[in-house]
């Protein structure tokens, strides 16, 4: 991580509790960790509406979502978020049918209708400025609802953000068993990052992705 100030500071409370802990069982701490622990004002409103976006009530369902932001992670280059993201779909998803939408959506198992709002969020990615009308009749005429429409571009739209906060902070890959670990912590806790006691000692390295606050 680039932020040595932000990475090296003390961690407060059952943050520091919880990052002993893992420096004794010998795990990595996820440098995103880092980023939501300094200046928490900011960051509890952020995952509280993380949280809602992609586990909130929506025509589409968690998986698609997760599907989504690695996508849009991959379309926009930055693996981080992308590999953790597609664990997190694949926990929702046949992860055969995960990895073949992000190697290659046109050949991929997704149905018609589904292929056309990943076209979108291709299109989102790579230059949203060249979205036009004809785009949402497409979606429309797939049977997509507006709604469906406006919740599939919050998610493209939050998975920008996260692309270039992580990118920006030199935010470092994981290995491929820390994304399958922090894939089933995604499904089972959310992206609440509540540090309860109970949970405290049921944690890994993956659990800490989604549950950090300093106190």
């Amino acid at each position: 991580m680039y932020l040595k100030e932000i990475e090296t500071r003390p961690a407060e409370g059952m943050t520091r509790i919880a990052f002993k802990r893992l420096r004794a069982a010998g795990e990595a701490i996820p440098e995103i960790l880092h980023l939501f622990r300094f200046k928490t004002r900011s960051t509890d409103h952020l995952v509280r509406f993380t949280e809602e976006v992609m586990r909130g009530p929506s025509p589409l369902s968690p998986g698609i979502r997760e599907l989504i932001g690695a996508y849009f992670s991959k379309r926009n280059q930055y693996s981080f978020c992308s590999n953790a993201h597609a664990a997190a779909a694949g926990q929702y998803l046949d992860q055969e049918l995960v990895d073949e939408v992000l190697c290659d959506l046109e050949n991929s198992r997704l149905d018609s209708s589904h292929k056309e709002l990943f076209r979108y969020i291709g299109k989102l990615a790579e230059n949203p400025g060249s979205v036009t009308a004809s785009d949402i009749n497409r979606l429309k005429e797939a049977g997509w609802s507006e709604e469906a429409i406006y919740d599939a571009l919050t998610v493209a739209s939050v998975f920008r953000f996260y692309n270039t906060w992580n990118a920006g902070a030199g935010v470092q890959n994981m290995t491929a068993a820390d994304y399958v670990h922090s894939g089933k912590v995604l499904r089972t806790l959310g992206y609440c990052m509540d540090f309860k006691l109970r949970r405290l000692f049921k944690v890994t390295a993956s659990t800490l992705m989604t549950m950090v606050r300093s106190t």
